[in-house]
């Protein structure tokens, strides 16, 4: 028997649903029959499959059809070249191929791939998942764009320094609208705007900041990189007059 999230597959490779917007594409080709688009979400469910959670499995392949296509819509709204937007096409269904690792799998797996782990990390092995994921997908499909692999690794804590490229798949992350909430989703995107480039670090600092007041709330801890990110982002929405 197929499983759900190929049926899901198949579904939305030849139709949408009667409520969604027209399908967003690339050189005039739908997003979800684009073929490397094909060729990676096929390559995901197979990542997927060997999970015992059925019901886990489609909704975690359901989050990264629409962050990939969130990712493609963000891209072509804030005038990125064709070739980032593919770009962020592939780092967004590829960026939670780990998510479903148990944490003592993660740490195994960061162990054999020789990754320099932070307290931060030990604390919270989830944090792994992005880093796992682009070692997965640089060794077992081939792909050694950096740009591609840091947007990977980069979209759950951020960084100093995101490209816009990574803050695309940051923000596509929290705002897809196929498993996100959507009151949740038009809180957090108030502030975007594609004809202001400066709104996706607004957009992107929103997120952080109801992110770090989640982790405060519950007492857990936070990843020194979401606090780089939240500091850089601060410093490039003021004036230079006002950073001194």
């Amino acid at each position: 028997m197929e499983r759900p999230y190929l049926l899901k597959l198949q579904e939305d490779r030849t139709v949408a649903k009667a409520d969604a917007r027209p399908l967003v594409s690339i050189n005039g080709t739908a997003w979800n029959q684009h073929p490397r688009f094909l060729e990676y979400a096929a390559w995901l469910t197979g990542k997927l499959a060997p999970q015992d959670n059925g019901e886990e499995q489609n909704e975690r392949f359901e989050h990264s059809l629409g962050v990939c296509e969130a990712a493609i819509e963000l891209a072509q709204g804030f005038g990125l070249c064709t070739n980032d937007i593919e770009k962020a096409m592939i780092a967004g269904i590829l960026h939670d191929a780990a998510k479903l690792m148990t944490p003592a799998l993660l740490l195994a797996y960061a162990e054999d791939y020789g990754l320099a782990l932070e307290a931060a990390d030990l604390a919270s092995p989830q944090t792994l998942h992005p880093f796992i994921g682009a070692e997965m997908v640089k060794s077992e499909l081939g792909i050694t764009d950096e740009a591609i692999l840091n947007t990977i690794r980069y979209h759950t804590t951020g960084r100093s320094g995101m490209s816009p490229l990574e803050k695309i798949v940051y923000v596509a992350d929290k705002s897809e609208r196929r498993t996100r909430n959507p009151h949740y989703v038009a809180s957090m995107t108030q502030d975007l705007d594609f004809t202001r480039p400066k709104s996706l670090d607004e957009t992107a600092l929103r997120m952080i900041d109801t992110t770090l007041s989640g982790l405060i709330e519950k007492r857990l801890p936070i990843h020194p990189r979401t606090l780089e990110a939240r500091n850089d982002l601060i410093l490039s929405l003021k004036d230079v007059s006002e950073t001194f």
